[in-house]
């Protein structure tokens, strides 16, 4: 390291359980982490996208992250939670809740000690995998989370998001 390389701090993430893998998502993406609460289906929605929940007014599309990398759905439990983000998509963020099976914490993850992912295939979407590290001996899948919501899942979102605020609008103007 040279004189002019300043040690980077480890970067911080929230390490979420699906199926029997642990996941990590970047904090600063992390808007908060709810409890699981009704979601309202969208007709004609792709199978990952489950509907929409309310976040404090906003209406945020939610998608069952099991679904969405190639898992089958499963059973809500009282650990399920849905964790609401703020993705990176043609230079702006749209909001977005993912279900994960569960959360775990917040951790750091050194990116010295990120691997490339291996491509020998698997039980799930792998090309949205940014790396592979390690945290209290256990790996940790690190998401590409704008690659996992590629543009046209953004763009299903978005169409999804003003939905859901029309019909909120509509409603709310049918009962003053």
């Amino acid at each position: 390291m040279t004189s002019a390389t300043a040690p980077r701090e480890p970067a911080q993430y929230v390490t979420i359980g699906i199926d029997r893998e642990v996941f990590a998502i970047e904090v600063a993406i992390v808007r908060e982490i709810l409890d699981l609460q009704p979601i309202t289906r969208l007709p004609h929605a792709p199978p990952f996208l489950v509907g929409m929940i309310d976040v404090r007014g906003q209406g945020v599309p939610t998608v069952d992250l099991r679904v969405k990398l190639g898992l089958p759905a499963a059973q809500p439990t009282a650990n399920t939670r849905i964790v609401v983000l703020d993705v990176p998509q043609r230079g702006q963020s749209i909001t977005v809740g993912v279900i994960a099976d569960r959360v775990f914490e917040v951790t750091s993850l050194d990116e010295r000690g990120l691997e490339t992912p291996p491509q020998v295939g698997g039980r799930w979407r792998s090309d949205c995998i940014q790396a592979i590290g390690r945290s209290n001996g256990t790996f940790v899948i690190v998401f590409d989370i704008a690659r996992l919501f590629a543009e046209d899942d953004a763009a299903l979102l978005d169409m999804a998001a003003g939905t859901a605020n029309d019909m909120a609008d509509l409603m709310a103007d049918g009962v003053s």
